[in-house]
């Protein structure tokens, strides 16, 4: 899918890229999905496509009529009053009747928030207007308060509208891979270590390359319909299972994450940014 599942800008070709690389864990420079599929229109109605000038950056999903779930870094450098929220899409160059376009009230970053090593990578995004649910637009839910993340092996999904090429072409509509979750301790030995426990992993299961890409960032993970990972974070090459897809684990933020759509805001000590 497309640029940084980071948001670090645009693929960049040849040993320029390598040379260019940020601190921290590398993020995805390949520009599509791996191994996924175009999904039958709006059949995903939780997916949110975050846009900054016209132009989709993240992904995200809704929780509540005025709530999105995204990653914290898709607002690293980003004026959320220049952000727009796209529910109910299937194709992002087309202008559906589907469609419903939302501005950002208040980004949410959750207050440990580690840009350099991405742990607690999670923000919510409280919306100008209340999202008018129906066939093409819905919610996702939640792991319950207190559940463990999926058992190694469970078959998920993941979405985004990230390029299909490394020439910026556009997907056709929102793509989607089936992946399967991979045991922690396994993940962090392909990155040497520099995973947190609130983070979850997921390879192709067959040695194949398919997962996220770039411009996914933010979107869920969905196992058993509910949110179990949010997109953080991938190696140099999309889907190479050398270095394997990682995910925020919703499932150990479920409690702040309601504590902030219950007060409607920022909590204290929170990166809340009103505008």
């Amino acid at each position: 899918m497309g640029p940084g599942a980071r948001g670090w800008g645009r693929w960049l070709p040849g040993l320029a890229a390598l040379l260019t690389l940020p601190s921290g864990p590398p993020g995805c420079w390949g520009a599509r999905i791996v191994g996924g599929h175009e999904v039958t229109p709006h059949s995903r109605p939780y997916m949110a496509s975050v846009s900054f000038e016209g132009r989709h950056h993240c992904g995200g999903f809704l929780l509540r009529a005025r709530w999105v779930v995204s990653a914290a870094h898709c607002f690293s450098d980003r004026d959320p009053h220049s952000g727009l929220v796209v529910l109910g899409a299937h194709d992002l160059q087309s202008s559906e009747p589907t469609q419903q376009v939302l501005g950002i009230a208040a980004v949410v970053r959750h207050p440990d928030y580690q840009p350099t090593t991405h742990a607690n990578d999670i923000c919510l995004l409280r919306l100008n207007g209340s999202a008018v649910l129906g066939p093409a637009v819905g919610l996702l839910a939640l792991p319950r308060r207190g559940a463990r993340p999926p058992s190694v092996g469970t078959r998920c999904r993941v979405a985004g509208w990230g390029f299909v090429s490394d020439f910026e072409e556009p997907p056709p509509g929102l793509m989607e891979a089936e992946v399967r979750v991979l045991g922690l301790h396994v993940c962090n030995s392909s990155w040497r270590g520099q995973l947190s426990p609130a983070m979850l992993c997921t390879h192709s299961g067959d040695g194949r390359r398919r997962g996220f890409c770039s411009a996914d960032s933010g979107g869920p993970l969905v196992c058993r319909s509910r949110a179990h990972g949010l997109i953080s974070f991938s190696g140099l090459w999309c889907g190479d299972p050398k270095t394997p897809d990682v995910y925020t684990q919703v499932s150990a933020f479920v409690t702040w994450i309601w504590d902030v759509v219950r007060r409607g805001g920022p909590l204290p000590g929170s990166t809340g940014r009103p505008v």
